[in-house]
């Protein structure tokens, strides 16, 4: 089976995501998580490369990166290297600092 390639677009809060092409994929994804949607939340946005299809994922401080790639992997997609280290190091920073992504 061919793997697609999942590459971070951008962390951007729910606001801006709710004001831009992507909102769709971000109202889904709450819906998906069970969550409620706050302006100032973070929120990754990773596109399928090759594809005009869009995943949102919520980041937190406990955000765990093995669970985003398992489900990437349902849609046949991986997150590329580049991507996955650099949602890492938001987390990272998030749990240094004891912010919400600001």
């Amino acid at each position: 089976m061919v793997k697609f390639t999942a590459k971070l677009i951008s962390i951007i809060t729910v606001e801006e995501a709710l004001n831009s092409e992507v909102s769709g994929t971000v109202r889904v994804r709450a819906s998906h998580d069970n969550r409620e949607l706050d302006p100032n939340q973070n929120v990754a946005i990773l596109n399928i490369e090759g594809t005009t299809s869009y995943q949102a994922y919520f980041v937190d401080p406990d955000t765990d990166i093995e669970k985003i790639k398992a489900d990437l992997e349902k849609y046949g997609a991986v997150l590329n290297h580049n991507s996955e280290e650099i949602i890492k190091k938001y987390v990272e920073r998030m749990n240094d600092e004891g912010c919400q992504g600001d």
